[in-house]
């Protein structure tokens, strides 16, 4: 794809940019290009708009003229007024030009004629903020077809940082408007990128989740790995540290239920190299969307034939995801190949560390230990494992049943003489918590992280005391004393409230086990409807949702009388909980098909028969509403209590 570059010629060479395929101007001489200064250039627009202001009122009618995209209206305000072209309309908060305001507004049209009546130097103009004109369609509106006009009448103006040293192509990412920041990168010169508007940059590329443009940018300015941002800690602000946090805002493959995850298992996509399959085709019409053109599998041919599959299945949207991991496993590359240097520095790819365990991002660390293996002889390890902890990170944690030298981190000692099972008794923060279903899986939660840290510990370290004089368990038993209580107090409310529906079902069962439809032979005294096979059904149901619904009140009186001591929220109570929903959950769906027998038996043979339909549907509601409610608690209930949070069978390494 090309595009004409009308002043962008004049350069004596011109690389073709590998994001979509525009000329890219060669790198700057020194960086960006001096930004005009505002005092000066808003002097300038003011002295105009004085000689121009003679007859008052034209600011208020040519702003709002072109605000509403009226070119006629504004071309004679223009006549009248030459002046006004280049003069400072008054706004509230300053002064900008025409051309800004059109700019702002994304108005197409407008911007064109007055870049017909506008010398390029112009463009180069600031308002009293400091934008230039590109630079307020990148933070306003993201026209792509408006930043293309600005461009091409003078190329400079890419280079124009504003008052906070944001180049255009950073503004246009801040905003996430991608499209018009993939355009710019491609025609922003690599020279630029100066160590702190190229971290701005990165910074902005990771929010948006354009790590095509930060590979492709990396690739060329490796150092820029380690420069951090003009925002937040230096020490934790680099592109490092930003990659070490990736894992939080892609979806893993492991979250994908399983049909998605096939998918994702056999599709193909491009090398991350050729970043140009996945760069936006800004010359396609906007109507035809982003097309992210990737190399198919069999999925593929079948998309040719049927379109509306992929809007179904989602192909399109996994395809993107598994894109991301790769692009993110080359950024992982690219970390590990300037690992050493960092690590050779000080605290650079420590701090990262840290912050990757804290997120949980294995690949960073196993990526890392590569690279650097000797780092597990540092403290820096431990420090990572004891981040890993106290973030109730199991991923990476469970690596520390891999290394083989395990032992001394299990057995290190921090300044206030806790050891890492102190810290595993300590509650964890409220925001790591608050991700589990319910106060008492989140003491179970607990309670297993406590007793894999402890599984792992020699046995006289267990009872070592730290610098308060507690134990491990009387320091947990101290940090965990109100979640407990919370947890008590909401397993039994969801006892109780479980019990009344109980009760009610025993209640109405034993009624209806004497009652039978169509009552009973006088003589004979057997049921009407004996030999007919809906009765048998009845019967069955009858009996299986009396027995399973006394059961579940037995599970629930369990749970109420129970003894609230911390080792049963580790599998007493909640192995009583999953019973007991399960039988409740069984006896509500059979107390519904005696209902529908019922029915059946009684309008099967009348006239009143077309009724039956409407009756199975109306009767499948409250098992639908119960399934609603209640079977998430009794997944996040079971799966908390019999999943496998830890994996000991992990590989030796590094």
């Amino acid at each position: 794809m090309s595009t004409s570059r009308g002043d962008l010629e004049q350069y004596s060479r011109i690389d073709f940019d590998p994001l979509v395929g525009l000329p890219r101007p060669p790198p700057c001489q020194g960086g960006t290009a001096a930004r005009p200064k505002s005092g000066e250039q808003l002097g300038e627009i003011e002295q105009s708009s004085e000689s121009a202001n003679e007859e008052s009122g034209w600011e208020e009618d040519l702003c709002h003229a072109i605000c509403v995209n009226n070119w006629n209206d504004t071309k004679a305000i223009l006549d009248q007024h030459p002046n006004a072209l280049t003069a400072g309309i008054r706004i509230q908060h300053g002064s900008r030009t025409a051309l800004h305001v059109a700019a702002q507004f994304g108005n197409i049209t407008i911007v064109k004629e007055l870049l017909e009546l506008l010398p390029p130097e112009f463009l180069l103009t600031v308002d009293s903020h400091g934008d230039t004109a590109l630079a307020m369609a990148c933070w306003y509106n993201g026209n792509t077809e408006i930043a293309k006009c600005l461009i091409n009448k003078n190329s400079d103006i890419v280079t124009i940082p504003n008052e906070v040293h944001f180049l255009p192509v950073t503004l246009a990412f801040q905003s996430d408007f991608k499209e018009m920041g993939r355009y710019l990168y491609s025609v922003t010169p690599l020279g630029c990128f100066t160590a702190l508007s190229g971290s701005e940059l990165l910074r902005f590329c990771f929010q948006a989740q354009c790590f095509d443009i930060a590979l492709d940018l990396l690739r060329q300015r490796e150092e820029l790995l380690f420069v951090p941002s003009g925002h937040g800690d230096e020490t934790k602000n680099t592109p490092l540290h930003q990659i070490a946090t990736l894992n939080t805002v892609i979806l893993s493959p492991s979250e994908l239920i399983f049909w998605k995850r096939w998918i994702y298992d056999y599709i193909n996509i491009p090398s991350t190299t050729a970043i140009n399959h996945v760069s936006v085709d800004i010359q396609q019409d906007r109507s035809q969307g982003d097309q992210v053109k990737l190399t198919e599998s069999g999925h593929g041919l079948l998309l040719r034939f049927i379109p509306s599959i992929d809007n179904f299945v989602g192909v399109k949207k996994i395809q993107e995801l598994k894109l991301l991991h790769a692009q993110v496993h080359d950024l992982l590359i690219l970390v590990c190949k300037n690992a050493r240097k960092a690590y050779n520095e000080g605290t650079v790819i420590g701090e990262a560390l840290r912050l990757a365990a804290k997120e949980g991002n294995v690949e960073f660390l196993l990526q890392v230990s590569k690279a650097i293996p000797e780092i597990f002889l540092d403290e820096l390890m431990v420090d990572c494992f004891t981040e890993a902890l106290v973030y109730r990170q199991d991923r990476f944690f469970n690596l520390i049943h891999g290394l083989r030298f395990k032992h001394g981190l299990v057995t290190g000692t921090e300044a206030d003489e806790n050891t890492l099972i102190h810290t595993a008794a300590m509650k964890a923060p409220d925001q790591i918590l608050n991700r589990i279903y319910a106060p008492t899986l989140q003491m179970q939660r607990e309670l297993q992280w406590f007793k894999e840290v402890e599984s792992l510990m020699p046995p006289r370290f267990k009872g070592l005391r730290n610098k308060n004089g507690l134990t491990a368990k009387e320091l947990f038993r101290e940090s965990h004393r109100e979640l407990m209580k919370e947890g008590e107090k909401w397993i039994k409310d969801t006892a109780s409230s479980c019990s009344v529906v109980g009760t009610l079902i025993v209640t109405i069962m034993f009624a209806v086990a004497f009652t039978v439809p169509g009552g009973n032979d006088q003589n004979l005294g057997y049921p009407l409807f004996i030999k007919q096979p809906f009765f048998k059904v009845f019967i069955f149901s009858t009996i299986i949702s009396f027995l399973s619904s006394s059961t579940s009140i037995l599970m629930f009186l369990a749970i109420l009388t129970s003894q609230y001591s911390e080792e049963k929220f580790l599998k007493s109570l909640p192995t009583k909980l999953i019973l007991g929903l399960c039988f409740l959950f069984t006896s509500i769906v059979s107390m519904m098909i005696a209902f529908l027998s019922t029915t059946y038996l009684m309008l099967n043979h009348t006239n009143y028969s077309w009724g039956l339909l409407p009756i199975m549907i109306l009767a499948s509601v409250p098992i639908f509403l119960f399934v609603l409610s209640q079977l998430p608690l009794l997944l996040h209930t079971y799966v908390s209590t019999y999943g496998n949070l830890f994996d000991r069978n992990v590989e030796p390494w590094p």
